[in-house]
């Protein structure tokens, strides 16, 4: 399926290019490309539990069964837990991390910022509302033929069109991984959630070295993701194993850009700003 598609195998509702999705919109999708994960866990729940809970009943071994019943108050426990931390990071509160990133990096007022991601616009309406005379160049990076291997990101891609309803929000697509803007023509350059599915070993290197080129001598570029750590682990459960450690970020981000700040938000994500040698 391609950007240009109607979904037609999900449920949930796609976007309509002229009009933002509301933050519960958002959310819900963060829910809804999550429900594999979250099956997965949940079999796994019942497959201790139920047999528990059989052995409690039928055999009349109250162990077993209040085991069962604490086994089921954990899980849910966890459930509400996790929707709570999504709505905190793709919900309302997330303007609140993307404020302060763009205050670690020092970036206001008319500047151009491009926003390379993979096919979520969602940032682009963030960074449009905490820099109100901002031009956001957003650019979809992502370089995968047909459907993606992460089923999630290719939910994502199909559930969300390139917006057309707001002046200072400009759509392009990067060619394998060649971003489509000039040479020094932006003042900040971001990247978001979901740069941790660009593979190392040559993709994600190209897209660093690309933003480095359309970035102005002493331009900025930030970055928030999720963190492999126990408060993102709690919130997304074992998948979080396979995005790019804090530590690894600071390491290649040091390696290319000048004076590297590092923060942390209290809805998990780490924030991070640079400048351009």
């Amino acid at each position: 399926m391609t950007k240009t598609q109607e979904p037609l195998t999900h449920w949930y509702p796609a976007t309509i290019a002229a009009e933002r999705p509301s933050a519960w919109w958002y959310w819900g999708r963060a829910v809804y490309v999550s429900r594999r994960d979250y099956w997965r866990i949940t079999k796994k729940f019942l497959a201790v539990g139920i047999p528990l809970g059989l052995i409690g009943v039928l055999l009349h071994y109250d162990l077993a069964f209040w085991a069962a019943i604490v086994l089921a108050e954990i899980g849910l426990l966890l459930l509400a837990y996790s929707l709570f931390g999504l709505y905190r990071m793709y919900g309302h509160p997330g303007v609140l991390y993307i404020r302060r990133l763009v205050e670690l990096g020092g970036v206001q007022g008319r500047v151009t910022v491009a926003d390379l991601h993979i096919g979520t616009y969602r940032h682009a309406f963030l960074l449009s509302d905490v820099l109100p005379e901002a031009t956001i160049q957003t650019v979809d990076c992502w370089n995968v033929e047909g459907e993606s291997p992460e089923e999630a990101v290719q939910d994502v891609r199909d559930l969300e069109f390139p917006p057309s309803g707001n002046p200072r929000i400009i759509p392009s697509k990067a060619d394998h991984f060649i971003v489509p803007l000039a040479d020094s023509s932006c003042d900040a350059v971001c990247f978001g959630f979901g740069t941790h599915e660009i593979p190392t070993g040559g993709p994600r290197e190209k897209l660093l070295s690309e933003a480095i080129r359309i970035l102005k001598p002493g331009g900025t570029v930030l970055l928030f993701e999720h963190g492999w750590d126990a408060h993102n682990y709690v919130i997304f459960g074992p998948v979080i194993h396979h995005v790019t450690k804090r530590q690894d970020w600071d390491k290649f981000l040091r390696e290319r850009f000048n004076d590297v700040q590092y923060a942390r938000s209290s809805q998990a994500v780490d924030l991070f700003a640079g400048a351009r040698r």
